[in-house]
């Protein structure tokens, strides 16, 4: 394959079945690689498309900053992009975003800003966003693509279910995805929806995330949930709903990564633990897709770092028998009852 620029790259992503955290009584699980993609992650594809339609509309210049507030891998593939183009990007990050990611952010050139304030309930987004929002009122040319209520966002994931869809010849039972921005797991629920509408879509929360409704809380896992409902989330697109405990996603990472040979990052684990859920109840002759975030390399200091397990208080499940045990503690939450905790900025009528 031949691209132009490295924007060109980006999407196409390999699915991989898993064959040893399975059973077979299981349904086939499969998961969409989303590491494989330029900048590493699922973001990638939003990022660029959010982009894109910015420069053709004209609320972004050449000459113009991009300006954004992340955990880590939207900033990279903004940082990524305003590379290829040649603009400058300016990326709040907090204290929590892995510092592997800092780094990529600033190799690429762009400027990564700490935001070092906690909002009341010990969280970092709103005071991210907020960071983004002021320096966009005082730069010239500033563009903040906002994506949690950007509609371009789940918009580019539209190519992401058509790539499910087709790799699988049509034969989808359920899609895994996680909640973060909601734009993946809205974009494709919204294509599948119309092509494949017996396909169950499934999100996937971090237990402590309000992303689609509380309760609020604390969590290790970084890239998955929000501390709000992000406007981009459609409830109509999921038909059930689960929260993951830190300890399951971090323990399906090392088990990927000892049994599967896919190292991939805390939001990754926790799809693919809610698709052997799904995978479970399913039974054999079904297909279940997990959409993996983003790969583990950013993560070796953390979910693959023994010490650090340890100092966080975790117990993790040592062997594909022990994961499998959690799953029965896991139980869908049906998507037409789900209710959001709160929105930035507030709704006149929350």
């Amino acid at each position: 394959m031949r691209c132009d620029t490295i924007l060109d790259a980006i999407g196409n992503t390999p699915m991989v079945r898993l064959n040893r955290l399975t059973e077979p009584t299981d349904a086939a699980v499969w998961v969409k690689l989303e590491c494989l993609t330029p900048g590493g992650s699922v973001k990638a594809r939003p990022a660029l498309g959010m982009i894109r339609a910015a420069l053709g509309s004209g609320a972004l210049t050449e000459d113009g900053t991009i300006v954004e507030a992340t955990s880590g891998n939207l900033g990279i593939a903004l940082a990524m992009i305003g590379s290829a183009l040649g603009i400058r990007v300016k990326i709040m990050v907090d204290p929590r975003t892995p510092v592997p990611s800092v780094r990529t952010i600033a190799a690429y050139g762009a400027t990564p800003i700490l935001v070092e304030k906690s909002d009341e309930h010990g969280k970092y987004q709103i005071p991210r966003i907020q960071a983004a929002e002021a320096v966009g009122r005082t730069v010239a040319g500033a563009y903040v693509p906002n994506q949690w209520d950007n509609p371009d966002n789940p918009a580019a994931h539209r190519e992401t279910a058509s790539e499910i869809v087709a790799d699988l010849d049509g034969d989808v039972d359920a899609i895994v995805c996680a909640t973060s921005s909601c734009g993946q797991l809205t974009g494709i629920g919204r294509w599948i929806r119309q092509t494949s509408p017996d396909c169950r879509m499934v999100a996937v929360d971090g237990r402590g995330s309000a992303a689609i409704g509380g309760p609020m809380g604390q969590h290790l896992l970084v890239g998955l949930g929000s501390a709000f409902t992000p406007g981009n989330f459609d409830p109509t697109t999921v038909d059930e709903a689960y929260w993951c405990g830190d300890t399951e996603a971090f323990s399906t990472c090392r088990l990927l990564a000892s049994n599967e040979g896919l190292l991939l990052g805390g939001s990754s684990g926790a799809a693919v633990f809610v698709a052997l859920v799904v995978a479970q109840r399913l039974g054999p002759h079904h297909n279940v897709v997990a959409v993996a975030p983003d790969g583990g390399d950013r993560y070796l200091d953390t979910i693959y770092n023994d010490t650090w397990i340890r100092d966080h208080d975790l117990t993790l499940a040592a062997t594909t028998a022990q994961l499998r045990d959690r799953l029965a503690d896991y139980t869908p939450f049906p998507g037409n009852q789900l209710k959001p905790w709160r929105h930035y900025p507030a709704s006149p009528d929350l």
